[in-house]
């Protein structure tokens, strides 16, 4: 199972994100959160061993 780049202070918690900005036909894509109302760029947590960049692309697919 991958490790997420991650660690927790006190109460805070901090975790190494790679997110995307996808723009199409002049609009930007969101996720939503079911149980908030909010939402947030499509992406994820990078793996322990993984590149920024390897993050992002398997988060978006």
């Amino acid at each position: 199972m991958p490790i997420d780049c991650g660690f927790t202070k006190e109460d805070k918690r901090f975790r190494y994100r790679a997110a995307a900005i996808i723009v199409e036909n002049g609009c930007v894509l969101f996720a939503g959160n079911k149980n908030d109302d909010y939402l947030y760029s499509i992406g994820g947590a990078v793996h322990a061993g993984e590149t920024s960049e390897d993050a992002v692309i398997r988060e978006v697919y």
